[in-house]
């Protein structure tokens, strides 16, 4: 019996993404260990707690490094799937202290967090993906930019493409258009006015910041800017919109759970990112009808035209953008090929799932 790895840094990271995968290898008798930050329960799945640090350079995750070595030298694990910046590094290394020679490491890339424009941190980054390039035996990345830089650096032995994990389509279904205006009231357009939408971690990697400073700038008054998520920089953002006159027409929802309908009643996804892989929000505004607005970043380009695009930092030109957004026809704009439906034995197949 065949058994495998999968490691993240935090156990959302399964639940978002990885739930159809594991269960597939699972259905076809394969023993799957899952390993990462917090709870994680799945029927035939057995899972290891880690204690991962965000810092990639944190002593603190030398330890986990440790504690994966063993557990692989001890499970003897046909192969190890390795997820994200941090727990993606771990893992390898995990696999070259192992010593387990029978092990596959196969690396699935959700994002590189860097470009290939010699600054410092990207040559940090760069360093650690260097370091346990001869331990990926398959390397998956998910946009254009990324695709680039692992061919260029030879960070894999094996570099296949994937068009994502895969949208759940079941999760979006169609809306009563009365739940629809409800919503939209609630959340202070019930006179037909404008939502422009913003979901993701508060972080500097989102720089919601940036769509605060343009929102600040906007002429328009027909307007309310709504914000999904949590983070270590939601208070800060909370002071940002007072400090800048916005407070009464700006909504911070906090962590929500109900995306279908926030994203079928708002008109406007914006995203302002540094970095993405191939963003999960962006894919699912754009099946459920949204307009979007979205920082010229890979990931990001992969999935809008040039139309929807502006320089991350660039609260003028993105001010611009909203100025002349407007109401379209809510058709789902997202290609097929993203669907789960489309992606999952595709992918499996190009995972070498066992």
């Amino acid at each position: 019996m065949k058994k495998v790895l999968m490691t993240a840094s935090e156990s959302s990271h399964f639940k978002n993404f990885h739930i159809p995968y594991i269960s597939k290898l699972i259905g076809g008798g394969t023993v799957v260990h899952t390993a990462a930050n917090g709870d994680f329960s799945l029927e035939g799945a057995v899972h290891t707690q880690l204690k991962f640090r965000k810092k990639i350079t944190s002593p603190a995750n030398i330890a986990v490094i440790f504690r994966l070595a063993r557990l692989i030298g001890r499970e003897r694990f046909d192969a190890v799937y390795t997820n994200s910046t941090l727990a993606g590094f771990a893992g390898r290394m995990a696999v070259l202290l192992s010593g387990s020679r029978k092990t596959q490491c196969r690396h699935i890339c959700h994002g590189y967090l860097f470009d290939d424009d010699g600054s410092l941190r990207s040559r940090i980054y760069l360093a650690f993906e260097k370091l346990v390039r001869r331990r990926t035996e398959l390397l998956a990345v998910m946009n254009e930019d990324d695709l680039r830089i692992a061919e260029k650096y030879k960070l894999g032995r094996e570099i296949v493409f994937l068009d994502g994990m895969g949208l759940d389509a079941s999760k979006f279904p169609e809306l009563p258009e009365d739940e629809i205006t409800r919503r939209r009231a609630e959340l202070g357009a019930e006179n037909g006015g404008y939502l422009f939408l913003c979901v993701g971690e508060f972080s500097p990697r989102k720089n919601q910041s940036v769509i605060l400073k343009a929102f600040a700038r906007l002429g328009r008054t027909d307007c309310r800017l709504v914000f999904a998520g949590s983070g270590a920089l939601l208070e800060d953002c909370r002071a940002l919109a007072g400090s800048l006159g916005i407070a009464d027409r700006t909504v911070f929802l906090g962590h929500c759970t109900e995306m279908n309908i926030l994203y079928r009643a708002c008109d406007c996804l914006i995203s302002a990112s540094r970095y993405e892989g191939l963003p999960f929000n962006v894919m699912e505004a754009l099946y459920c009808g949204e307009s979007v607005l979205l920082s010229n970043v890979k990931g990001n380009r992969d999935l809008a035209d040039s139309s929807e695009l502006y320089p991350y930092n660039d609260d003028e030109r993105l001010a611009a953008l909203m100025e002349t957004a407007r109401s379209a026809p809510r058709v789902n704009r997202l290609p097929e090929r993203y669907l789960l439906s489309r992606c999952l034995d595709k992918n499996a197949e190009l995972l070498r799932y066992i």
